[in-house]
């Protein structure tokens, strides 16, 4: 074999051995026959899509042993494809989530890696492809489709079952089932809404009582139940009728307040019970205003 002939058979395998871009750097400078050569197969692979291919064989006649116009126009067209060519990286954890960088990876079944421990990303021809990781003797195939210029895109493998995760709080799960809960204490509600009529009657009360005294006239005092003012005089009739709905809403006031305190006192002397819920259920809520009360529910069905 002659030395031109061996030359060509090393530079071709080094663009032919797979689509992932093959380092040049220790090969002799290529001949004017072989960048020429290079050039027209890179020029082919390109119309094919075979773009990784394309790259790595432009790189060799881009090299500057290569005739000045051969060479130009091979740099041009590897830059070009530098950004068009798509490039993924690997990783395969065990199912507690830690790296195995002692794993092999194949493409197509052809190798690309014998460790995953340099974290680096590697060309890849657009389309799909059955990336095949070996680790321990097991195998976990992933089927991909890459895309034009995608980059780094990251191609993962789980050996084992993955462990499940912890839900907040350290309860564990079992399914997907959710555990019932520890027993709680409960009491009945309704105290609360007794005493909830009570607030409100008490704020009512205290309202009408305010509004009443605010209707006495000023020339009238309250305490002796004297008027500055000649007899017949309307000033009497507006003392009477805002005196009367201030002691209506004096007597409803303090009625009002019987009620609310009888109700919490009635809630925290009940005697309570114990109940087990899912997660799922109805709470109530008492509520009150100066004019109005209610019992308000919430809850998960």
């Amino acid at each position: 074999m002659s030395k031109n002939t061996s030359r060509r058979v090393h530079v071709l395998s080094l663009v032919a051995a797979s689509f992932f871009v093959a380092g040049v750097a220790d090969a002799a400078p290529p001949t004017k026959e072989e960048c020429v050569d290079a050039h027209g197969r890179a020029q082919d692979m390109r119309e094919k899509s075979q773009l990784a291919r394309a790259r790595a064989t432009f790189l060799v006649c881009a090299n500057p042993a290569c005739p000045s116009l051969v060479q130009a126009d091979c740099a041009h067209y590897a830059d070009e494809l530098e950004r068009l060519v798509p490039t993924v990286t690997f990783n395969a954890r065990d199912g507690a989530g830690a790296d195995l960088p002692n794993t092999q990876v194949f493409v197509d079944d052809t190798q690309v890696a014998s460790r995953l421990d340099e974290g680096k990303a590697f060309d890849i021809e657009p389309g799909k492809h059955v990336v095949r990781f070996v680790h321990d003797g097991k195998e976990v195939p992933v089927k991909v489709v890459v895309s034009q210029g995608e980059k780094a895109r990251p191609i993962s493998a789980v050996f084992g079952d993955p462990k499940p995760a912890t839900p907040a709080g350290g309860a564990s799960t079992d399914g997907g089932k959710t555990e019932p809960k520890e027993p709680k204490e409960h009491r009945s509600a309704l105290p609360l809404v007794v005493a909830g009529i009570g607030a409100a009657a008490l704020g009512t009360g205290l309202a009408l009582t305010f509004v009443g005294l605010g209707k006495v006239p000023d020339s009238c005092k309250v305490s002796s139940h004297e008027c500055a003012a000649p007899p017949g005089s309307p000033v009497f009739d507006d003392a009477k009728n805002g005196v009367g709905l201030a002691n209506i809403g004096l007597v409803t006031s303090i009625a009002g307040g019987a009620v609310m305190i009888g109700g919490l006192v009635w809630y925290f002397v009940q005697p309570t019970t114990k109940t087990t819920t899912v997660g799922r259920g109805v709470q109530w809520t008492p509520w009150a205003s100066a004019s109005s009360a209610g019992l308000g529910a919430h809850g998960t069905f």
